[in-house]
């Protein structure tokens, strides 16, 4: 399921009446990381494809940060902090003992 230029690729919704999943990716081409969240396809060798539909940025600090706050302030939005704790505590955790 990765490709193998990918530095990094996660799954983070899949359809399975369409065959089609929505990942995020961070791979790099000529020599810049770029973070990429893009729909994919099973074409008909049964092999997952990136279609045209998603967005690709520089993978920086900046970038990162700003994806960072926007996703924790939909969080924060649909929860309270507590609750964010509890569901994604251990993924932070597991985050920062790298």
């Amino acid at each position: 399921m990765n490709d193998s230029s990918d530095i990094y690729s996660k799954i983070i919704f899949q359809d399975e009446v369409k065959q089609t999943q929505t990942r995020l990716t961070i791979n790099e081409f000529r020599g810049i990381e770029y973070l990429h969240l893009r729909r994919y396809y099973l074409d008909f060798e049964e092999e997952w494809k990136p279609s045209n539909e998603g967005i690709s940025v520089p993978l920086d600090i900046d970038n990162t940060r700003s994806l960072f706050e926007g996703m924790a302030e939909i969080l924060s939005l649909a929860e309270s902090r507590e609750i964010i704790e509890q569901e994604f505590g251990d993924l932070i955790s597991k985050i920062y003992q790298r």
